[in-house]
Parts: structure tokens; sequence; C-alpha cells
């Protein structure tokens, strides 16, 4: 692995992006934005089916950061010496 800071920063950024998505939605933060105060679009971005999906793309964030956290500590162990033991054979 090159660059393994910028890797954990993308992460962090990938996870706290994915949180923020999951809980803004449901506080006070989201009732007085900007575009919660034009009355048209006010009931829709109150209605729970929009809550409900913009919270499920920040779960859907929080999945893709634990996947590539996964990647990223293995990528940070090295090659398994089975994978390299079968690449050898190759």
């Amino acid at each position: 692995m090159k660059r393994p800071i910028l890797h954990f920063l993308y992460l962090l950024y990938i996870v706290e992006t994915g949180v923020f998505l999951v809980l803004v939605p449901w506080s006070l933060m989201w009732v007085h934005s900007y575009f919660a105060q034009i009355p048209p679009l006010r009931p829709i971005l109150l209605s729970g089916f929009v809550r409900g999906c913009v919270s499920a793309i920040g779960l859907i964030q929080i999945g893709m950061g634990a996947v590539d956290f996964l990647a990223f500590c293995r990528a940070l162990k090295g090659p398994s010496p089975d994978r390299s033991a079968a690449h050898d054979e190759a």
C-alpha cells in the first residue's frame, strides 16, 4: 500500500458522511434547513419516506466504509502465505 494515511483519511470521510446522513434527517437541523422552509418542498422533505431514504444512503455509506476498512487492514498485513504460495505455483 503506497499511502496508508490517505486511505485512512478516505475511510474516515466515508464513515463520517454515512453517520451524518443517518442522523441529520431526524434532527432539528433538517427541519430548519433552507430547503425545508420552501413551502412546496416542506411536506416532501419532512416525510418519513424521504428521511428514511436519506438515512438508508447513510447506512450504505457506513457499510462501504466497513468493507473498505477490512480491505485496508488486509493490505496493511501484506499478502497471506496461502495466496503467495498459490501464486508461485501458477
